[in-house]
């Protein structure tokens, strides 16, 4: 499955939504114009070219059409087709990817009070896939709902609408096409988590998993980008900072609270991914405070 990669924030604003049955012999205009024009078709089929490649929008399928390209109609309709539509403005896509080389697990650094901005991260569309109606057609109705009697009770929640919808798409591309190495991986991290206090064993997580390490670690590396140690680390770190912050623990006690009973190891890998000692970080959470 093909997905366009969109970078978030801001989320993508919806511009209009509707709903409208197309008569056997209609055809889709040709045109170009700078929204994205999302398609599902729910009865019939609608015969789409976009910049020469044509689509046919089968029932239960939808189409997300790009801004700036040239979309024309290459065959009429054969009977009456129930669609829904909706345009959305946000910037190009970054690009356009297939779903297995998505790396849905990464771990994007979190936001702290030292950032005034937001961190950089992305989302996930289909371009051109199935979706499962009774989860897809209760939102595009809310939608229309809010739409037809738009005011500035309803304008938030139509565009939460939206947000949930392309959530509703984005976990339908990562579950619809997991494969075996993105389920490992999953279980991967999911086994880091539960272990993140104890010394780092390869071979507990093997006997765990009931897969060779070596396998664990370019399943985990291919969808996080991490290896197993590094992905701990990141948790740990991650951990840590959170105690240093809102506890009166010493930098030793937090190490060990955090699976790192060395404390001057605990130091040396906390400014490693910090770029301060644990105590400098502690002093300006207090600062800020």
């Amino acid at each position: 499955m093909k997905c366009l990669e969109l970078a978030i924030p801001p989320l993508p604003q919806l511009v209009t939504v509707g709903h409208s049955f197309w008569s056997p012999g209609q055809q889709h205009l040709a045109r170009s114009f700078d929204v994205y024009d999302m398609i599902f078709v729910n009865k019939g089929a609608l015969y789409i070219t976009e910049d020469g490649e044509p689509y046919e929008i089968k029932e239960g399928t939808m189409l997300v059409l790009e801004p700036n390209r040239m979309h024309a109609g290459h065959r009429p309709c054969e009977e009456v087709t129930d669609v829904y539509w909706l345009h959305f403005i946000h910037p190009a896509a970054i690009r356009t990817l297939d779903s297995e080389q998505i790396m849905w697990s990464y771990p994007y650094a979190k936001g702290t009070d030292f950032d005034v901005a937001p961190q950089r991260q992305v989302m996930y569309i289909p371009k051109f896939a199935g979706f499962h109606s009774p989860d897809i057609l209760p939102i595009l109705q809310r939608m229309l709902e809010l739409h037809q009697t738009l005011s500035p009770a309803s304008s938030l929640p139509l565009q939460a609408q939206l947000a949930g919808l392309l959530s509703q798409l984005q976990a339908a591309a990562r579950t619809q096409y997991a494969s075996r190495s993105r389920q490992l991986s999953d279980q991967a991290i999911s086994y880091l988590q539960q272990h993140m206090t104890r010394p780092f064993d390869a071979a507990h997580m093997e006997r765990t998993l009931h897969y060779r390490f070596d396998y664990i670690a370019r399943c985990l590396k291919a969808h996080t980008g991490r290896s197993p140690l590094q992905y701990l680390h990141d948790l740990q770190m991650s951990a840590a900072k959170s105690l240093l912050a809102n506890t009166e623990l010493s930098v030793t006690e937090v190490g060990e609270r955090v699976g790192i009973d060395n404390a001057n190891y605990f130091i040396r890998l906390f400014r490693k991914y910090m770029g301060v000692t644990p105590r400098q970080y502690r002093s300006a959470q207090l600062w800020r405070a």
